[in-house]
């Protein structure tokens, strides 16, 4: 068992984080590359860049719009990101492997604090998991994949809080190798998947911006090509 448990810590895991890295870094460049035409296109009119900014910020940190839809919902969706961002980038054991492998990291927060968040995010987890099977308006959107992400996360967490706890029945190898091979299976689906947002989301109101922007004179052939040749622009 220590055997598979080094293993799955050191050479699968180096092998994960570049497929997970390229992966990831693919999507920015073939995102910055289609912007990047798109801007060539429309060169009349001009991006509001500091606009674009701080609404990228505003969503990024979106603590004044939780209260405007579905409040325990977006409550639950926050917390459950922060939990799951701050645990798996400042826990000292994720960071100590990081150090034994790539000879790098950074400062830790303290475990008890960790601790709490890792309740939280399991609370706000199966929540958004609740929500989703219950609620129709939730479920008529959800797919399979929507599923299976938050039990995969869910199980991560319940399986690293589970493995600190002296009490625990379940031994601790075993525990610690379904943990760091569920991390694994979620690092290697994240380029594939949904959470590929997590390098996506600062290009996503740029895109947008850039997707609404006009050549000179397309206006008219809009209009044309919605209305014929007697429809007359606004």
């Amino acid at each position: 068992m220590d055997l598979w448990l080094a293993l799955a810590k050191g050479v699968f895991l180096r092998f994960v984080l570049a497929v997970t890295i390229l992966g990831l870094l693919r999507h920015v460049a073939l995102s910055l590359a289609a912007l990047w035409v798109a801007i060539r296109r429309a060169p009349a009119q001009s991006l509001d860049l500091r606009q674009i900014f701080g609404e990228t910020l505003a969503w990024l940190f979106p603590i004044r719009r939780l209260h405007r839809n579905r409040f325990g919902y977006s409550l639950a969706s926050f917390l459950f990101h922060v939990g799951v961002l701050f645990t798996s980038l400042f826990l000292v054991n994720h960071i100590d492997i990081l150090r034994d492998q790539f000879g790098i990291g950074w400062y830790a927060i303290p475990k008890g604090i960790l601790d709490l968040l890792a309740v939280v995010t399991i609370i706000a987890g199966s929540s958004l998991l609740l929500f989703r099977i219950y609620a129709s308006s939730s479920r008529q959107l959800s797919q399979l994949s929507d599923y299976g992400l938050l039990v995969l996360i869910l199980g991560i967490f319940w399986s690293g809080f589970l493995a600190g706890r002296p009490g625990n029945p379940i031994p601790y190898a075993w525990l610690m190798l379904f943990h760091t091979l569920s991390g694994a299976a979620l690092l290697l689906v994240i380029p594939y998947s949904k959470i590929a947002h997590c390098v996506l989301f600062p290009l996503i109101r740029l895109g947008s911006a850039v997707g609404w922007r006009l050549a000179p004179l397309a206006g008219g052939k809009v209009v044309q090509r919605l209305h014929g040749p007697e429809g007359r622009q606004i």
